[in-house]
């Protein structure tokens, strides 16, 4: 029943009692509050968590605090400074003079017993040597090849012709084992020429003699061959030997051999 008159005083409370809930607002926000602390001392002890077992499992810390020591770079494939190597003692043993070589001399090639390089064998050597040195330059002798010769050569010649003066060509000078031998490569050579004289007519097979004599030396043929060049040649009677000329003129090439002179010396 409501009654109208005034209102009455409350009585006072005793210290320390509780006083009235402010209500569920003023709850909320120091809760809020109460948790945003917890939460930044638990995130500031993680760090310093984090940093005392960093420092802790550092190999490079020396134990005075002060966190982990700086090491400079080192490339451990770097050779050594002088002040890091320990010098190897001097050798102060002399070494022992080389021994001299001794080498025996390689013995000379065929032909060259005596030293002389010339690029001719023994019997090539003989056979230049006894050639007319006033006609036959033995110096430009060169070893020829001839099938079935012991030894053969081509040699510069000159001789003299009344009219024409000094006449220079190659000539070939070839030895056999053998008169017989010899005679053979000529009548190969000739076979099938008939008989006459190279003064009047070519490609004949004749006879010649030395120094004007009646007598014959030995057989003669003159021919052109297959690389149309002139040929004259010749044999011994008296030794095994067989000599050739060879031109691109007959007359000239008969003229430088009518001026011939004993072709060998002995």
């Amino acid at each position: 029943m409501s009654q109208y008159g005034p209102t009455p005083t409350p009585r006072p409370r005793p210290p320390g009692s509780p006083g009235p809930d402010p209500g569920p607002d003023h709850r909320n926000a120091r809760i809020a509050i109460i948790s945003l602390i917890v939460t930044s001392m638990l995130t500031v002890i993680g760090i310093v968590v984090s940093v005392v077992v960093a420092d802790k499992d550092d190999p490079s810390d020396d134990g005075r605090g002060g966190g982990p020591t700086a090491r400079p770079f080192q490339d451990d494939t770097a050779t050594p400074s002088p002040d890091d190597t320990t010098p190897e003692p001097e050798n102060t043993t002399p070494s022992p003079s080389p021994t001299p070589e001794v080498t025996t001399p390689a013995p000379a090639p065929d032909g060259t017993e005596d030293g002389e390089d010339d690029g001719l064998t023994t019997a090539q050597r003989e056979l230049r040597d006894s050639l007319n040195p006033a006609q036959w330059r033995r110096e430009s002798c060169e070893p020829d090849t001839v099938p079935g010769a012991e030894a053969s050569l081509r040699c510069t010649v000159t001789t003299q012709d009344p009219t024409y003066g000094a006449l220079t060509t190659k000539a070939s000078i070839s030895v056999y084992g053998s008169k017989s031998e010899a005679q053979k490569v000529f009548r190969d050579y000739t076979a099938g020429l008939p008989d006459g004289n190279c003064d009047q007519q070519q490609n004949v097979r004749g006879v010649w003699s030395e120094n004007g004599s009646d007598t014959p030396a030995g057989d003669a043929a003159c021919y052109l061959n297959t690389t149309f060049q002139y040929v004259i040649t010749c044999t011994y009677y008296d030794r095994p030997a067989l000599f050739a000329v060879t031109g691109p003129d007959f007359p000239a090439l008969n003229r430088w051999w009518h001026g011939l002179d004993p072709i060998f010396t002995d």
